[in-house]
């Protein structure tokens, strides 16, 4: 709502100031004998102001309510707008022309307004300004007459007028034909399209005046016919053709129509591109135009008014509402015209991007990390099959290095493994010889020769298990994993180094486990294991005269299978006691240091350990640990 002073004659105002000084200095006795706040404000302030606001058409006219949506949205940020009230009275000149009817309708407003107090009166539309300007001097003698949505031509017949504020709208005929060109550089010519009803006649004369100097494009002006058959020409045209439809409030057969309705059915079956000069009709099948937008007007008109009931004498007589090219994307797709080719600062309404242009940086960054989140995976790939790689090297190193460990093992017991193998080859001969003896006494004894024959039998197996001992430790990789008894792995392995324990003076005492003990393992890296244990603890013994080595199996508390080898040697030298499995780190003058180091490896690959229990002076315990299968 509205409200602003009224306005007030020169002996008014000189009266109502005699009054003030009264009473200031009817204050300034008071406030001597009494102080106290000062003067309340004046009763006028918090008065509410009205503003009645006359519009041409109806109230469901689309330029109207356009109007209406600009006015509301400027006092609805006003500081104070419960101080305005607005008033609106709709002429609708389109439907209810003539003479007798503009009486009725003054009449009416001024029984209506003739007791209120109006302070400002705005109007929208060419036929609202004259009938304000005489209401005026009914209602509201020398109020402030605010005018819009009128053009120059109309403004102009009122210079004379007191009290008038004027906003200026342009409906461009001549820039929105520039607009339709720039767009169909090839168009032939333009086709304008205008009604029956009296606004709709003088739009055709003010555009054939308008469009006369306009020579390098043929022009037809087109009125005189129903709805009907406006639709069946423009349905003619083709893309060559510009159409024009300025507006159509009543068609040849006497039909009233609301323009934008008219030109919406126009506009859906034409085959050309189609163009209006009025900014309700964008959205309803009109390629574009230049103009000013009603919602513009509507708030340059509620400025004005804010003005005016401010000061009005620091108001601006008229304000010009800014004219822009306005298009509808839709209906450039649907001709095929190319929006690239519009006006420089032209708008671009209901313009719907493709995908790339509404989600371009949300694609960007996804793409960015797909390629990061690619790059990683590609690089933890490559990391990965390095790693499969450098493992698998680094296992056949170790199976290298495991091969000579045990050559070296098996070059210091050469001499006790050819004794293995001499004596049953030794006993066979004899056997063999004493066979050859019986078969020749008369009559032989067979019972003999059958004895001997078991007995070379006997040596032979135990020969050919001393080979396959040897073969087994002299190969490469590994013999895969198996169910195996622990315990047989002991025996089989210590049969090898017999001899070479014996030629050392060592006495090996077997403290096996009763009960077999099976664990799934590599048998071959276990005889590894425990060829090096034995002969590090021959090797810490050579220098006393005391050798006893003691080889035990059993189980541990949580059901590990255990295997110790305990000697009485001096124990661990001080540089080895830290990390004795170190690589290369080795107490023998003629040891690569490399025993230990891949014992360990082979354990922790059994799934099981291998720690020195304990390492003294009186000598030092390895215990292998190996769990269940």
């Amino acid at each position: 709502m509205i409200t602003k002073k009224s306005r007030e004659t020169g002996d008014a105002f000189a009266a109502r100031k005699s009054k003030v000084f009264l009473w200031l200095t009817l204050f300034s006795t008071i406030s001597v004998l009494w102080p106290g706040p000062g003067l309340t404000q004046d009763a006028a302030e918090d008065r509410q102001l009205r503003i009645l606001a006359l519009y041409s058409g109806s109230s469901t006219l689309a330029a109207n309510v356009a109007v209406e949506t600009g006015i509301a949205s400027v006092f609805e940020a006003a500081a104070r707008q419960s101080r305005y009230e607005i008033y609106g009275e709709y002429r609708d000149s389109q439907r209810f022309p003539g003479a007798e009817a503009e009486r009725r309708f003054v009449e009416a407003l001024v029984a209506k307004y003739e007791d209120q107090t109006i302070d400002v009166i705005a109007t929208v539309g060419p036929e609202a300004l004259p009938i304000a300007v005489g209401l005026r001097e009914r209602i509201a003698p020398g109020v402030p007459v605010i005018y819009g949505a009128v053009q120059s031509s109309t403004r102009d017949q009122f210079s004379g007028v007191d009290a008038l504020y004027g906003v200026v709208s342009t409906f461009d005929l001549l820039g929105t034909l520039d607009l339709a060109r720039a767009l169909q550089p090839d168009a032939a010519r333009l086709v304008v399209f205008t009604g029956s009803a009296d606004f709709d006649e003088r739009w055709r004369a003010m555009a054939a005046d308008t469009l006369s100097d306009v020579a390098d494009i043929k022009i037809e002006m087109v009125s005189g016919l129903s709805l009907q058959g406006f639709r069946d020409r423009a349905a003619t045209f083709d893309p060559s053709t510009i159409l024009l439809i300025l507006s159509i409030f009543e068609d040849a057969d006497g039909r009233r129509f609301v323009p934008v309705d008219a030109l919406s059915a126009i506009a859906e079956v034409s085959g050309a591109p189609t163009y209006g000069v009025y900014s309700s009709n964008m959205g309803r099948g009109v390629v574009g135009g230049s103009y000013s937008s009603f919602e513009a007007t509507g708030a340059a008109i509620a400025e004005q008014a804010l003005k005016v009931l401010d000061d009005p004498d620091r108001t601006e007589r008229r304000v010009t509402v800014p004219v822009s090219a306005v298009l509808d994307w839709r209906q450039l797709r649907r001709y095929g015209l190319d929006p690239d080719k519009r006006p420089p600062g032209s708008h671009l309404l209901y313009y719907s991007p493709g995908v790339w242009e509404r989600y371009r940086i949300e694609i960007l960054a996804t793409v960015a990390i797909i390629i990061i989140q690619a790059s990683t995976i590609a690089a933890l790939i490559v990391m990965d099959r390095r790693r499969r790689r450098s493992a698998a090297e680094l296992a056949q190193r170790r199976m290298e290095m495991a091969k000579l460990s045990r050559i070296a093992q098996l070059g210091e017991l050469s001499g006790a493994i050819a004794h293995e193998l001499n004596q049953p080859l030794t006993s066979i001969l004899a056997n063999a010889e004493a066979g050859s003896a019986l078969l020749a006494q008369q009559p032989p004894d067979l019972a003999e020769v059958r004895e001997v024959l078991r007995d070379i039998a006997e040596d032979d197996r135990r020969a050919a298990d001393v080979i396959v001992n040897l073969r087994r430790l002299m190969g490469n990789g590994s013999g895969g994993f198996e169910l195996t008894d622990l315990n047989e792995v002991i025996q089989s392995t210590m049969r090898l180094v017999k001899s070479e324990m014996l030629s050392r003076g060592v006495k090996v005492d077997m403290q096996l486990s009763r009960a077999a003990l099976p664990v799934k393992a590599d048998v071959l890296q276990l005889q590894q294991v425990l060829l090096n244990l034995v002969i590090n603890a021959a090797d810490a013994m050579a220098e006393q005269d005391m050798r006893k080595m003691t080889i035990g199996t059993g189980l541990d508390a949580a059901g590990q299978r255990m295997l110790s080898v305990s000697d009485c040697g001096p124990g661990l030298p001080g540089a080895l006691r830290d990390n004795p499995f170190k690589p290369f780190a080795t107490s023998k003058s003629q040891g690569m240091g490399l025993g230990l180091s891949i014992s360990k490896s082979i354990a922790e690959a059994h799934g099981g350990t291998l720690r020195f229990a304990s390492s003294t002076a009186q000598g030092a315990r390895v215990e292998l640990a190996l769990p269940a299968p």
